[in-house]
């Protein structure tokens, strides 16, 4: 609410306060001069009162003279309801008079403390508010911030200051503010919220921030809606209508003749088979426009009369369809082996009794095969159809992906193997059932020459009360089973590797061994004063690092603070040479500072570190040491936070307009598409705020491209790590703080400006491919612009 207040004879060396109160309750509430004043010494000022359910405020008004002591005061109230009506009439009358003080208390030179929300992020039962504070510097300011609803009932919160910077005026060079980012959890009702902007040290710049129910909600609905994944978003079932094939290119299929054309072996085991769900899963194979096929129906239930008869009509009515009766039901392992025991074509496809083809799966697989004769196994994209029949929760996978395949059974539909590699393999046992798929794709995938993945979505789940895909309680031997299909394949790759249930259910958590000899580890820290900022870094290191084997050296980059250097003579004297002091004295280019950082390091394993990072896991040296030292690894990084406990970077999608951060934003917890940021896999990138290599790597491709001085050094040395067909691995199980300003990256002044620009012509140039044909580790159907790609956004 603003109100124009005119006080006359008042000199201007005077300036005015004011308090007010509520039933012994403070009201925020500011006061600001206008810029012009009236006619004589009259002068005119604007109050500013949140929107409050409350009937009347109690005001007062007083002077202070230059030595800051009070002067005469008056008193007065003011009726809310009241003003509510008198603020319409000077609305409908005096419109001018009104536009001139609305909004009075967001322009001018920032007197006083100011406060803007950028996103709301919803996390369970609270929303994250974040934005900036913007004040004008004072070198020993105190900041606070309170909160209460539009009742002045108190909301306990507690800020956490993700970054504090002072900055430069745009008007002169000699006026400085302070800019803080913040992260306030409040509670999820969306209601008006008032916050108190408190400095302990200078009153004078107390002010307040109030946000409306009506902002608060787009704020939060335009947050949901940038984070909004794949999996959940409602509109999916119209998408899917618009992508399916229609049934103009479904005749077109139909009439095409391939110059390959192998024959499907589609193995349906049935077990207490509902008839609607046979009937479904069966036309959906018929209807396919692609006719080289054979079904074989294994039937382990054959006193189920009705069954019986549907696969005897079945087989009788199409010379393609193959029944096999079992005495009794032996297990999903057991009763798929019996159909694959009768199977005659050149692939073999694991089709579940209760769920649904679309009509080109085979086509499109068929197609895949005429393009490249060394495919050996296929998969496609699913999604899930609820009892209802609406289609949900769209899996839009990766390509191949083997540390993703480890974690958990992502390439499950439909599963398609060459026969001839499939006779092969060991056969699924009973000690199997649960995991029996994830175990042939498992082995499949040690001897496949290639795996590819059909990015459509062309098989659907169907969601029943006993089917996994509704609870995972309904096959708690399932774990287990997955537990010793992973094992097996680790084991018969050679690999030191032990296999343990993750935190999701059928999600297995790797802990790679590291090699016997424990390699020496070179943790790299490139920094410029800070010496506090380094000293958390530092000390994280040593105090919960349980590697022995590792040194660590600081690049020193032309640090000018009496207290950094001091710092680091503590160092060298308290840890010898554990610790390194390397001085690079030329300009700033962060990959020189990497580059030379290497050249002064000893260990065979780097470990890029930034100095504003914190580690969290006990263990994570070993964890990134055991993955690192696999033959096909290059590099290996790992989830980062903001010091809110939001994600700052679980991998990097190389899209949009150079490249992002996976899951950036997500709160602790909330794990993002198909839990995706809590899986351990393969990517295109990661960065290099903690990233491990090799040195015989790092040499290999001449280390980071000192082209880019300052971005997307990181994700270049990941892709030309991949050229070299070694895999770049994130891994959740190690994290770590990385206290980054949330707005890192944005370019301030022209210089900057145009070298980032350099830098992302660059990446567009030398990488063209990834931004052509797309990053092989993100799905062709989500969206690849900027912020959506990092959510798996249809």
């Amino acid at each position: 609410m603003y109100a124009r207040l005119l006080v006359d004879e008042m000199a201007s060396d005077i300036s005015l306060k004011a308090k007010a109160s509520s039933n012994d309750l403070i009201v925020p509430c500011g006061l600001y001069e206008t810029l012009s004043s009236e006619t004589g010494s009259e002068r005119t000022f604007v109050l500013v009162f949140p929107i409050l359910r409350i009937r009347s405020v109690s005001l007062s008004i007083f002077g202070v003279d230059e030595k800051g002591s009070a002067l005469d005061q008056c008193s007065f109230s003011i009726n809310f309801e009241k003003a509510k009506w008198q603020s319409r009439i000077n609305y409908r009358f005096n419109k001018e008079l009104c536009k001139e003080i609305r909004d009075y208390d967001k322009i001018g030179t920032y007197s006083k403390i100011s406060m803007e929300f950028w996103d709301c992020i919803s996390d369970k039962n609270v929303n994250i508010l974040r934005g900036l504070v913007r004040m004008p510097y004072r070198n020993d300011s105190i900041v606070q911030i309170t909160c209460t609803n539009d009742s002045l009932q108190e909301i306990a919160i507690s800020p956490v200051f993700l970054s504090d910077v002072k900055v430069r005026s745009d008007v002169s060079e000699r006026i400085f503010f302070r800019e803080i980012q913040f992260s306030i959890r409040v509670p999820n009702k969306i209601q008006n919220l008032v916050f108190r902007l408190i400095d302990k040290a200078h009153p004078e710049l107390d002010s307040f921030e109030a946000i409306e129910d009506h902002a608060y909600r787009k704020i939060r609905d335009d947050s949901n809606e940038i984070m909004l994944s794949a999996q959940s978003d409602p509109c999916y079932p119209k998408w899917f209508e618009e992508h399916r094939v229609d049934l103009g290119a479904l005749a077109k299929q139909h009439e095409t003749f391939f110059d390959y054309r192998p024959l499907f072996s589609i193995v349906v085991p049935l077990y207490k088979t509902p008839k609607p769900f046979f009937l479904d899963m069966l036309n959906s194979v018929v209807s396919q426009s692609y006719g080289r096929w054979e079904l074989i129906l294994v039937n382990a239930s054959p006193k189920d009369e009705v069954l019986v008869g549907l696969v005897e009509e079945a087989s009788s009515n199409d010379k393609r369809i193959k029944s096999v009766v079992l005495e009794s039901n032996g297990g999903i392992s057991e009763n798929t082996n019996a159909g694959l025991a009768v199977s005659s074509g050149d692939f073999v496809c694991y089709f579940d009794h209760d769920d649904l083809l679309e009509p080109d799966l085979l086509f499109e697989y068929a197609k895949a095969l005429n393009a490249d004769e060394s495919i050996d196994l296929l998969y496609c994209d699913e999604d899930k159809m609820l009892p209802s029949g609406t289609l949900a929760e769209p899996f839009f996978k990766p390509d191949f992906n083997i540390d993703l395949l480890r974690d958990n059974n992502y390439i499950c539909h439909l599963l398609t193997i060459r026969k001839s590699l499939l006779d092969e393999l060991e056969p699924n046992t009973a000690q199997f059932d649960g995991a029996q798929d994830h175990n042939m794709t498992l082995q499949a995938s040690e001897r496949a020459r290639k795996i590819h993945h059909v990015a459509r979505v062309l098989y659907h789940w169907r969601i029943s009360e006993s089917s996994t895909a509704a609870n995972a309680d309904n096959k708690p031997y399932a774990t287990q089973a997955g537990i010793k299909a992973v094992q097996n394949h680790l084991d018969r790759l050679g690999i030191r590797a032990c296999v343990r249930q993750s935190r999701r259910p059928f999600t297995y958590s790797v802990d790679y061994l590291p090699p016997e000899s424990e390699p020496l580890v070179s943790i790299i820290i490139p920094t410029k004063d800070h010496s506090d900022v380094l000293r958390t870094c530092v000390e994280s290191v040593l105090d919960r690092t349980t590697y022995d084997k590792y040194e660590i050296v600081i690049v020193e980059n032309n640090s000018t603070e009496p207290k950094t250097f001091a710092y680091y003579e503590e160092l060298e004297k308290e840890h010898g040479d554990r610790i390194r002091i390397e001085y690079w004295p030329a300009e700033f280019n962060f990959s020189k500072l990497i580059n030379f950082g290497v050249s002064k390091a000893r260990g065979d394993l780097l470990l890029l570190l930034n100095n504003d990072t914190e580690v969290i896991t006990p263990e994570w040296m070993e964890r990134m040491v055991g993955i690192c030292s696999r033959e096909d690894v290059g590099v290996v990084g790992v989830r980062l936070y903001f010091r809110d406990e939001t994600i700052q970077h679980a991998g990097v999608c190389v899209s949009g307009g150079v490249a992002g951060h996976l899951g950036r934003n997500l709160p602790k917890g909330n794990w993002g598409y198909f839990s995706l940021s809590d899986a351990t896999q393969d990517m295109s990138a990661v960065t290099a705020a903690c990233m491990m290599t090799k040195r015989g790597v790092f040499e290999s491709v001449d280390g980071f491209s000192e082209e880019l001085a300052v971005a997307f050094n990181d994700v270049d040395y990941c892709l030309k790590v991949r050229d070299m067909e070694l895999l770049v691995v994130y891994t959740p199980e190690v994290e770590l703080f990385h206290y980054e300003s949330l707005s890192r990256g944005f370019e301030s002044s022209a210089e900057k400006k145009i070298r980032f620009h350099r830098e992302v012509s660059f990446m567009n140039y030398r990488w063209a491919e990834y931004y052509v044909k797309g990053d092989p580790y993100a799905n062709p159907n989500l969206s690849t612009n900027e912020p959506y790609n990092c959510y798996y956004h249809l």
